[in-house]
Order: structure tokens, then C-alpha cells, then sequence
């Protein structure tokens, strides 16, 4: 099972895949314009990284990384 997490600390998403492989994304897609992150979803082989800007109380943003950790975009909830 594909497992994505968020470290507030590092500012850093780590994916690890079923076989081992670990993966660490760098925060500059995911917070990009004063996004703050609220949690992360496994879909398939896709990493969801839930975000909303710093005034939000609640996620509007969906920032989506492959199993590898290269990012394929955002989209609105």
C-alpha cells in the first residue's frame, strides 16, 4: 500500500511505496502562495497533499504527486 506523510517540521512530503523506496518532496509546490497543509491521501498510485491558504479553516486545494514524487498538478475540492 502506497503511504504518503506530511512532517511540519521539515516542511517536506515523504511517499513510500510498497516495496520500501522512500521518496521526499520539498514543500515548494505544495505551501506555494501561503498555503498551509491540512492532511494527505493515498488514491490509487497518486499522493493527495491537501492544502488552503494560511486564512482558511478548511482545505480547498488538492496537490497531486505520482508514487515517485513528481508532481502532476493541483486542482480544487
Amino acid at each position: 500500500m502506497l503511504l504518503g506523510m506530511w512532517d511540519e517540521a521539515s516542511q517536506t512530503l515523504t511517499i513510500r511505496r510498497t516495496n520500501g523506496q522512500t521518496y521526499r518532496v520539498n514543500a515548494t509546490a505544495i505551501t506555494a502562495g501561503s498555503h498551509k497543509v491540512f492532511g494527505v491521501e493515498t488514491v490509487g498510485n497518486e499522493v493527495h497533499v491537501l492544502t488552503a491558504h494560511n486564512s482558511n479553516q478548511r482545505p480547498n486545494r488538492r496537490v497531486v504527486f505520482n508514487d515517485s514524487g513528481t508532481y502532476k498538478g493541483s486542482r480544487g475540492i
